[in-house]
């Protein structure tokens, strides 16, 4: 059977794609004993802690469902920036000897963690509904698309990291700086309307800001986020952009200096 060469190609980064994927993530829990569980371990030891400190110390309203909604997406996040941001540098042999598309390298990070955020998807419906909040007909239709949204915010901000930190490896440190105040700046232990009007500006210019909201809306409220979903989509689309660009003007370089 003939086998158009752009066709044979395409297949061949999608095998070389889900080789690297698989190694990664044998690595990564390699003699560990739990292995994928600590995927759920982490963000639902994280909600335990602050469900304590914030409920029942600090005597909030914020519930262990709430934190947990927005957890889970956000260690998807934040695993895949954080772990994406030396694929470059850390594969210097690799990229020296071999041809191969080099925006598999940072693309097998993020789908490694998107494949643990899918199967823990599961654990977390499993607790909203234990909440009693009944699943409705906008989950079927807003998930999906809240889901590719950040998975191709994820994905922009990947390429950008991979690629810039290959010439300033300063950035390596500096991201995990950022992720941290990151954290604190995106309405994930706290809601947007207990914002301050003055400080409201920082979830305007935050990408993951919409995305959380945009969970909880679907899971906690059951409507449907439609202007978290514009917002979250405009700016995805704008890291996306930043990112391949930014990978394609640095990508010919990056075997001479790592």
């Amino acid at each position: 059977m003939f086998v158009a060469p752009q066709g044979r190609s395409l297949r061949n980064s999608f095998q070389l794609l889900s080789a690297l994927t698989g190694r990664e993530l044998h690595l990564r829990y390699q003699g560990s004993i739990f292995g994928w569980a600590w995927s759920l371990i982490r963000p639902l030891a994280l909600a335990a802690i602050l469900t304590f400190a914030l409920g029942r110390v600090l005597r909030t309203d914020i519930t262990g469902v709430f934190l947990i909604v927005g957890l889970f997406p956000w260690f998807w996040f934040q695993g895949s920036v954080g772990m994406a941001t030396t694929t470059f540098v850390g594969n210097g042999g690799l990229l020296k000897k071999v041809r191969f598309p080099r925006a598999i390298l940072p693309l097998s990070v993020v789908f490694g963690n998107t494949l643990q955020f899918l199967l823990a998807v599961p654990v977390l419906i499993g607790f909203v509904i234990g909440y009693g909040n009944n699943p409705t007909w906008e989950w079927i239709v807003a998930l999906p698309l809240l889901f590719l949204i950040q998975l191709a915010l994820i994905t922009g901000v990947a390429l950008f990291v991979a690629s810039v930190t290959t010439f300033v490896r300063d950035l390596e440190h500096i991201v995990e700086v950022l992720l941290t105040f990151l954290f604190y700046g995106t309405p994930i232990i706290y809601s947007t309307d207990l914002i301050p009007s003055d400080y409201r500006w920082i979830t305007w210019v935050n990408p993951l800001a919409p995305l959380m909201e945009g969970w909880r809306t679907v899971l906690l409220d059951g409507n449907f986020p439609d202007e978290h979903l514009l917002a979250a989509a405009g700016m995805a689309a704008v890291a996306v952009v930043i990112g391949w660009f930014t990978f394609r003007a640095l990508e010919d370089s990056f075997a001479d200096v790592v």
